[in-house]
């Protein structure tokens, strides 16, 4: 544990606006954005208190709280931390059976209840920002299968896996689909989207929203650079929704 290399801490939180599909109408709901505050915090916020202790003890305390805490949890016992709130055994699931034998239960797991101390700690905290979520298709990673190359370098005719989010492709075939737009000499896309090549249905073999599988076009060019361009009225689940959203990947894959 080396309180050196502590995360900085914000001194707010921020959230993301996510739209609620279990309720009808324009409803949605927030989601923190967690930044996880670790023993290594904790002990310089109080070294940065108090000099009484050392941080090689305060370190030395930590590890014995941690493990008899551990013992405890095993011998099946609800603790409350330091009066911040209870830590506790649950078993969750569906059980097959009104009169269950032991081996039908669950396993247990941990539950926390958290104290009103606690619970008043975190109303002080301030929102300093509160975002839409990205709802616009995200590419992370491109893997030409072929050759198992990621450094956007892919074969014309082969297959490739695109990894990211908001990637799967529905709505009308005419306004929706994955193209490769050629690259001008300027380095930038070629705004004639005659000259694109969409990607055929029949092409796809995996269509997700996290990874889409598929077998590139021979009518690539060798040596030659495009820009993806996915077009989706994509929503969430499996829903279609009414406006089309495009997203340009903004570095150009080259084919070998």
């Amino acid at each position: 544990m080396n309180t050196n290399t502590i995360q900085t801490l914000g001194g707010s939180v921020n959230v993301t606006i996510h739209k609620n599909y279990l309720k009808e109408g324009d409803n949605s709901y927030a989601k923190v954005q967690r930044t996880t505050a670790g023993m290594d915090n904790v002990i310089a916020t109080i070294l940065n208190h108090t000099k009484v202790f050392d941080e090689a003890s305060l370190v030395a305390t930590v590890m014995l709280f941690k493990e008899a805490i551990l013992e405890l949890l095993a011998l099946g016992a609800a603790i409350n931390l330091f009066e911040l709130g209870t830590l506790y055994p649950c078993a969750q699931g569906n059980i097959p059976s009104s009169n269950p034998n032991i081996s039908e239960i669950p396993n247990l797991s941990l539950g926390f209840t958290p104290s009103q101390e606690a619970l008043k700690a975190i109303s002080k905290a301030d929102i300093s920002m509160a975002k839409p979520e990205e709802t616009l298709p995200q590419i992370s990673r491109i893997e030409d299968l072929s050759t198992h190359k990621t450094d956007c370098t892919i074969t014309a005719g082969q297959p490739v896996r695109i990894t990211g989010r908001n990637l799967r492709i529905a709505g009308d075939e005419e306004q929706v689909g994955l193209y490769f737009a050629p690259q001008n000499d300027n380095g930038k896309i070629n705004d004639n989207e005659a000259e694109w090549i969409k990607i055929d249905d029949s092409s796809f073999f995996k269509n997700t929203h996290t990874y889409q599988e598929l077998i590139l076009p021979a009518t690539l060019e060798s040596g030659k650079s495009y820009f993806i361009v996915i077009r989706t009225a994509s929503g969430h689940s499996k829903t279609i929704n009414k406006t089309i959203k495009e997203m340009i990947y903004d570095i150009p894959v080259k084919v070998n």
